[in-house]
């Protein structure tokens, strides 16, 4: 396997986040190790080993905060689809996880269409309210961070149709 999930963060639909690092050593597969990932995330196997996760309860976990058939948005799709799988493939005895991930686009951007016609126009409102969220939120490529900075950018897209 090249690559598998190390730290998974969600939230509920007020915007409580719940996030757990993912213990690798739990899964026999599970043994290469990216130093580039490492030094982008800040996340260091051995953090991941002390204080992860085993993959099966992260999936029950999952299971008991995420219904069956919801949809969850995420701005790292498809690659966010492919950890999932991964995990729920090794954590779950269904195999798979009973819940949808989209790109979080598809939510944002019809949020602006009754404010912006325009579809290059949209965009680079769209694009130019991704700015700002990251801004406001800051910090390093962390999943918890990713789940503040997709609820900040859903709060600047709903606030965009309330000022117009």
């Amino acid at each position: 396997m090249d690559s598998y999930p190390i730290e998974i963060a969600w939230s509920d639909q007020v915007g409580n986040i719940e996030s757990h690092l993912i213990n690798p050593s739990m899964v026999d597969d599970w043994v290469d190790w990216d130093y580039n990932a490492q030094q982008l995330h800040g996340i260091s196997r051995k953090l991941c080993e002390e204080q992860g996760v085993h993959p099966k309860f992260l999936c029950q976990r999952m299971n008991q905060t995420i219904q069956p058939g919801e949809t969850i948005y995420a701005d790292g799709v498809p690659f966010d689809d492919w950890w999932i799988e991964a995990l729920y493939s090794v954590g779950s005895s269904d195999g798979f996880a009973g819940f949808n991930i989209a790109h979080s686009d598809s939510l944002m951007l019809p949020l602006l269409a009754p404010i912006e016609d325009d579809s290059d126009k949209r965009w680079r409102l769209y694009e130019q309210l991704k700015l700002d969220a990251r801004k406001k939120i800051g910090g390093r490529h962390r999943a918890t961070i990713d789940v503040q900075y997709l609820i900040e950018l859903f709060h600047l897209c709903t606030a965009q149709t309330a000022i117009r």
